[in-house]
């Protein structure tokens, strides 16, 4: 792994050459106070300091050729692999940047990396006594690079530490291979790997937006799509088709079986996460890193398939962010890039890599793109990519650690902390997923998921009780018109000291009312009633809560069968009716009540509203107390027919 030793080129030495690397450096500058956080202190500083150092080896480079009387030599060198992947990065950026806006705000930041990395590569060319091959090179080193790490203005200067390790590893580590001398390294893949260690070891992940980055690459509907394409584009000209088409298929393959084993999700909220997907297209997909053979790119790209699932479980076990399972593989798997190649070349599979040379190369990759095609349009149609995932339900994630699945109770409180920093009151903002909820509006989604989570915090069963939270949310639930929330709302008032305001708590009444007005239900018929009976969220109103309850009853609502009946017993709200309360208590007993059992036993052996009937009160008491009410038994112990 020693530097190049290259034939110089036949271009003429010159020492006005240094004007473009001087022009790339004003660009540089004038490129940082475009950038919308130029105002920051830290960052401009980067920008003088950097230019200034940049300037500084101009400068002794531009002396040094004076007193040797020596020029510098350049050639402009487009190399196609170089300018189709920027073409084909460019339109990434430009669809996920209309779906985050951060990533327009960062053009001007990366434009700069591209500038800054020209004049690295002219000066390094320069110093070493090489000519400076000018073409499309910094162009999808830089954008790889962006579309998965971005350090925050305070901390700037790290990414262009990062693009210049990438270069560096470019031009200093390399070896011979097939006989010519070549970059070991996917340059991208090299410095993202050796930073992310960095961030990982220190625990600085923070001063970079590369959460930011693997989350919201999937906010644009059909992003898969749109990155399949685009990947089949540059398979097309350079036949890596393999290496997705591998890697994406072992992990599918993997991902697939720890499911059916444990009932979850891998990748808790999808099946392979957008970032992932990008990854298989980007980062290890480098035609001079990665084997020659069609046998050593299958087995490039099953290794990093199964790298990626068993790195996200490394991180995980030391508790570091996820999203680095794509970046920290590529590295090592061009170490065995020979080495793969030296394995496909044995036995049956060296006699089927010769088979296959002998049939046209563009032919072969034809038909590797056809079956990745067939692959990614199979997980299209199935849900396995693009379509809504139940990992990314709290239902789904508050079931599974009810049922003590695999990491089912950390994903659940991670969905919970993401929900609680999201600003519900933006209509902009995306809010979550239900599961086969499509066609819904955002307020019923919003209804929906804010009751979901209010439960979770008041029953304190999966994570700590917060009565606060579970206030706040029903409250948010009910004011957009969802009943269930509204209940519960009315129900945490009447259980909890942390209860909602009287407005809150007179709202969900009146969204109640009306629903039962428009379409009668048992159970919020109760709860208005209870309302009426007890003051709250209203006036007390013995007949209208009498009348809400009979309503229930009516519907069949156990609770409301109960509460009817004691009031038609007591003659509370209206005339005493003992007729309708055994009626009522009759309908809570076929439903298994154990204490209406007991009570419509009573009005039997007294003969109060219903015939006396003896052997009918000594059924209900036996019902009662196989029911577990406990004074049912008592009395039939005592009673002398035993």
């Amino acid at each position: 792994m020693t530097p190049a030793t290259t034939v110089d080129s036949p271009a003429p030495r010159t020492r006005s050459a240094i004007l473009i690397t001087l022009a790339f450096t004003v660009v540089f500058l004038a490129l940082g106070f475009l950038a919308p956080g130029h105002s920051n202190p830290r960052l401009a500083w980067t920008f003088y300091i950097t230019a200034a150092l940049l300037l500084s080896w101009q400068c002794a480079l531009f002396l040094r050729a004076g007193r040797n009387s020596l020029g510098f030599k350049w050639e402009f060198v487009p190399v196609r692999s170089h300018y189709v992947q920027a073409l084909v990065q460019s339109t990434i950026y430009v669809y996920w940047g209309w779906y985050w806006r951060n990533v327009y705000a960062e053009v001007p930041l990366i434009l700069s990396q591209v500038a800054f990395l020209y004049v690295i590569d002219g000066l390094l060319s320069w110093s070493r006594g090489q000519t400076w091959r000018l073409g499309f090179g910094p162009w999808p080193i830089i954008f790889s690079t962006n579309l998965f790490m971005w350090f925050r203005d305070d901390w700037f200067w790290f990414q262009f530490l990062m693009v210049a390790t990438g270069l560096v590893g470019k031009q200093f580590i390399r070896w011979k291979r097939d006989g010519k001398i070549t970059h070991i390294f996917n340059p991208s893949a090299f410095a993202l790997t050796l930073f992310s260690l960095v961030l990982i070891f220190s625990g600085t992940t923070d001063c970079t937006w590369g959460r930011e980055i693997a989350v919201t690459q999937g906010r644009p509907p059909h992003i898969y799509m749109e990155i399949f394409l685009c990947g089949m584009v540059v398979q097309y000209f350079f036949a890596v088709t393999l290496l997705t088409f591998s890697a994406a298929g072992m992990l599918a393959l993997l991902t697939l079986i720890y499911t059916h084993i444990t009932g979850v999700y891998f990748f808790f909220d999808t099946n392979i996460p957008i970032a992932v997907f990008l990854g298989l297209h980007l980062l290890m997909t480098d035609p001079a890193t990665t084997p020659r053979s069609s046998l050593g790119r299958i087995m490039f790209g099953s290794i990093y398939g199964a790298g990626v699932f068993v790195g996200a479980f490394i991180l995980e076990a030391f508790g570091a962010p996820g999203f680095y399972d794509k970046l920290i593989v590529v590295p090592f798997l061009n170490l065995l890039t020979p080495l793969l190649d030296r394995v496909a070349a044995l036995g049956v599979a060296g006699t089927i890599g010769r088979w296959e040379s002998k049939v046209a190369p563009r032919k072969m990759n034809l038909a590797f793109m056809a079956g990745w095609a067939a692959l990614f349009f199979t997980m299209l149609a199935t849900g396995f990519v693009e379509a809504p995932h139940p990992g990314a339900t709290i239902a789904f994630w508050k079931k599974a650690a009810e049922e003590k699945r695999p990491r089912a109770a950390a994903n659940l409180q991670f969905l919970l902390s993401q929900f609680d920093q999201q600003n519900l009151e933006d209509p902009s903002k995306l809010v979550g997923s239900v599961g086969g909820a499509s066609g819904q509006s955002r307020e019923q989604l919003l209804g929906i998921l804010c009751n979901q989570v209010a439960t979770i915090y008041a029953e304190g069963k999966l994570v700590p009780a917060d009565a606060d939270k579970a206030a706040r949310y029903f409250e948010k639930s009910c004011d957009v018109g969802n009943l269930e929330g509204c209940a519960n709302l009315i129900l945490l008032r009447s259980t909890t000291n942390n209860s909602p305001s009287d407005s809150d708590f007179a709202r969900a009444l009146s969204v109640i009312e009306k629903s039962c007005a428009e379409a009668p239900n048992g159970r919020l018929s109760y709860l208005a009633g209870q309302c009426y009976e007890s003051g709250r969220g209203h006036v007390v109103d013995k007949a209208r809560a009498r009348q809400y309850y009979e309503q229930g009853a009516a519907l069949g609502d156990v609770a409301s069968c109960k509460s009817a009946a004691r009031m038609q017993l007591a003659g509370e709200g209206g005339a005493a009716d003992h007729a309708a309360a055994a009626r009522c208590l009759q309908k809570a007993a076929d439903e298994q009540d154990g204490p209406s059992c007991l009570f419509l036993a009573k009005l039997y052996h007294l003969g109060d509203g219903v015939p006396r009937d003896e052997q009918r009160a000594v059924a209900l008491l036996e019902q009662a107390c196989k029911l577990g009410v406990q004074p049912a038994c008592d009395i039939l112990k005592q009673s002398p027919r035993q």
